[in-house]
């Protein structure tokens, strides 16, 4: 009896001493999909981090008003993007980047306004002949230009400004046309019909009509 009961005990603890090696094996592995599992979605966080924030102009869009939707500044917008020519004109359907925040940007330097072009004074010409005295009569301005005024007028809005009497450009232009002398915010505010007014005075004054404002403006990028 006694030898039967120590080869019982001997059983015992052998399947006892399985099972104990058994259990840590298990959770053992268990633990390391885990580890697997959490490292596998970390590596597709920073992938999905690393990738570029890109935007679509859409109509009526700044650098600044795309910023603010972003949290960001027009500044580094200007900076991550070399596509821009000039922070103040970007086109619906451009794709621009946003950087990240932390993201260290190279200073690109802003364009320079250019240079008033200065008016050539228009010189009639005249001559005596036996009979006649001749003055060749100036042309027409509005003769040389293939839009009308209010299409003329209505391109340049949209370039200024998508036609928003709200729209201010970094250097502080205000309104449908961009007046940068600050007189079109205080004299109208906001008021579209009273900056429409304030426009057409300042086309007939500068250039005698919309058709040579538009003019102006194809060839220069500003008026």
């Amino acid at each position: 009896m006694l030898a039967v009961a120590i080869a019982v005990v001997s059983a015992t603890v052998g399947s006892n001493t399985a099972v104990t090696y058994a259990a840590p094996t298990k959770g053992k592995a268990t633990k390391v999909a885990v580890d697997t599992e959490k490292k596998n979605a970390q590596t597709e966080k920073k992938a999905e981090a690393s990738k570029p924030v890109m935007v679509t102009v859409a109509e009526g869009d700044s650098l600044s008003s795309i910023a603010e939707k972003k949290s960001s500044t027009w500044v580094r917008l200007y900076n991550a993007n070399e596509s821009i020519a000039h922070p103040d004109i970007i086109n619906p359907g451009q794709e621009l980047r946003v950087p990240a925040a932390d993201e260290q940007l190279t200073e690109r330097a802003l364009p320079q306004p250019p240079a008033p072009v200065a008016a050539t004074p228009q010189v009639t010409t005249s001559y005596s002949a036996p009979t006649q005295t001749y003055s060749r009569p100036a042309a027409s301005s509005a003769a040389s230009y293939p839009v009308s005024s209010n299409a003329a007028k209505a391109y340049i809005y949209n370039r200024e400004s998508g036609n928003n009497p709200n729209a201010t450009n970094p250097g502080g232009c205000y309104g449908i046309g961009q007046d940068c002398n600050g007189v079109l915010r205080a004299q109208c505010g906001a008021d579209y019909a009273c900056q429409d007014a304030y426009f057409d005075g300042y086309a007939q004054r500068r250039y005698g009509s919309w058709e040579a404002a538009y003019a102006f403006w194809q060839a220069n990028g500003w008026w």
